[in-house]
């Protein structure tokens, strides 16, 4: 069997980050940036090479062990590339930070990426392809949906949830026991006091919801999709 080779799927700023992770985690294996812009291609990103798109990459892995850390900020755009790499046999990995915090009571979903400064206590959960960025907080019993983003120095309260495919602001907190939607926006540095339902916009001190991106139907059939 080859060695297994590891590559960022997504050469922009949210794949040098987790690229970051991997360096700092002394990954011998990681062997460059996979990106569907050809413009890209054959270029380097932080000294390491872009070597091709998602056909190179699906080629590649027809006769060597890959694996890939979904280095996509987009939450839909990382559940598609996860779905079509692991239907094709792919690794996705997780990637922690050497110096983030994770509980070893925490569970991770496969594909989490968890930066530098990122706390996650115990019990709490994070879903698939999850993003706890830098300096966020993830704590104890709280719940991160599949996809979503916690975005840096934002913070989730104990027992707390963030719904699949939602994003939390930068500096934006989530008080104790209060729920935020799926597919929902939380404007930086807002203050979440109480439950936001799906597919909405909230800004402020307290939060307030701003505009509504999904009607309660659509919001649903996507998040059971």
């Amino acid at each position: 069997m080859n060695e297994r080779r590891i590559f960022v799927y997504g050469a922009g700023g949210h794949g040098k980050v987790v690229a970051d992770i991997l360096a700092c985690r002394g990954e011998s294996e990681f062997a460059g940036f996979v990106d569907d812009r050809e413009e890209l291609w054959g270029g380097r990103v932080m000294g390491f090479a872009v070597l091709g798109g998602g056909e190179w990459l699906r080629g590649e892995a027809e006769y060597s062990r890959v694996a890939v850390a979904l280095g996509v900020g987009d939450g839909r755009a990382r559940r598609r590339i996860a779905e079509c790499w692991a239907a094709w046999g792919v690794e996705i990995l997780t990637a922690v930070h050497p110096r983030a915090t994770v509980a070893c009571a925490a569970q991770m979903g496969r594909g989490t990426v968890v930066m530098a400064g990122g706390v996650v206590n115990a019990d709490a959960r994070v879903g698939l392809g999850g993003i706890v960025n830098s300096g966020a907080v993830v704590e104890h019993d709280a719940e991160v949906g599949d996809f979503a983003h916690v975005a840096p120095r934002a913070a989730i309260g104990g027992a707390s949830r963030l719904g699949a495919f939602s994003h939390l602001g930068m500096g934006a907190v989530v008080l104790e026991r209060v729920c935020v939607g799926s597919h929902s926006i939380v404007g930086a540095g807002a203050v979440v006091v109480e439950d936001l339902p799906d597919g909405v916009v909230a800004m402020g001190v307290p939060a307030r919801i701003h505009r509504r991106l999904l009607s309660e139907v659509e919001s649903v059939s996507i998040v059971a999709s």
